[in-house]
């Protein structure tokens, strides 16, 4: 009796021994990214096809297109701030969808849509942000025409000679703007002129963002720039990122 006493006891220890040697092995191999390691690698894509498509052919010039110009100017100046989100739904607008933005459209009249209405009068989005006359004329026209929901995907002018007037500052004006702009700048990132443009080229951060590089928080938020828009981006960062 007493050897079987004694040779539980014996075990205990071994077990207990093995136990507080499991708990102190140090793994070794690091698993965390270098902090001096620059992210480039592309995270999951789950940005609807509508939004990453190019158009083969660009629609008639009068026509306004919604996915590519009309919800971008929306999504930017009145969703993406917090106030008409999926979440917040303020005054119950939701304004990241196209059913949500008819709620506050009569087709073919603007004077009668709430939206047009509230941005043509400076109500929205709310002061000190403010909306360019140039994207109210887009979503006025767009009401006019007869608020269709079309998909047209991504139309650049011309992506393989791009110029900051004609083609990159109009990217911007419609998918960044509305929340980098001098009078409001979410995080503190301008985008309203050629100079902020440049400064954010010169430290990448531009490039990573627009390409949802992992590392980096994507922009657009949710919609990510068709590829031929990022392709635009690509060749006039590659020519020098010129103030053409």
């Amino acid at each position: 009796m007493k050897k079987l006493t004694l040779f539980v006891l014996v075990l205990g220890i071994i077990g207990s021994c093995t136990y507080k040697k499991a708990t102190l092995v140090v793994p070794t191999t690091n698993t965390e990214i270098p902090t001096d390691t620059e992210p480039t690698a592309t995270a999951p894509e789950t940005t609807p096809p509508s939004q990453l498509a190019c158009a083969t052919s660009n629609p008639p010039p009068t026509t306004i297109c919604f996915d590519s110009q009309v919800l971008p100017i929306i999504y930017a100046n009145c969703a993406e701030s917090g106030c008409h989100d999926s979440r917040r739904k303020a005054e119950g607008y939701d304004l990241t969808s196209y059913s949500g933005i008819m709620k506050g459209v009569s087709a073919g009249n603007s004077k009668n849509s709430k939206i047009y209405s509230e941005m043509a009068n400076g109500k929205m989005p709310e002061s000190p942000r403010k909306m360019a006359s140039s994207q109210i004329a887009i979503i006025k026209q767009w009401i006019e025409e007869g608020a269709k929901n079309t998909t047209c995907g991504a139309i650049v002018t011309d992506a393989s000679n791009p110029t900051f007037s004609k083609t990159i500052k109009p990217i911007l004006d419609v998918n960044c703007v509305g929340c980098h702009q001098a009078k409001s700048a979410q995080s503190g990132v301008i985008l309203d002129s050629y100079n902020y443009v440049k400064n954010y080229v010169d430290n990448r951060k531009l490039w990573h963002v627009i390409n949802y590089h992992v590392g980096y928080v994507g922009m657009p938020e949710n919609r990510k720039l068709g590829v031929c828009q990022i392709e635009a981006f690509k060749n006039w960062i590659d020519a020098g990122a010129l103030d053409n």
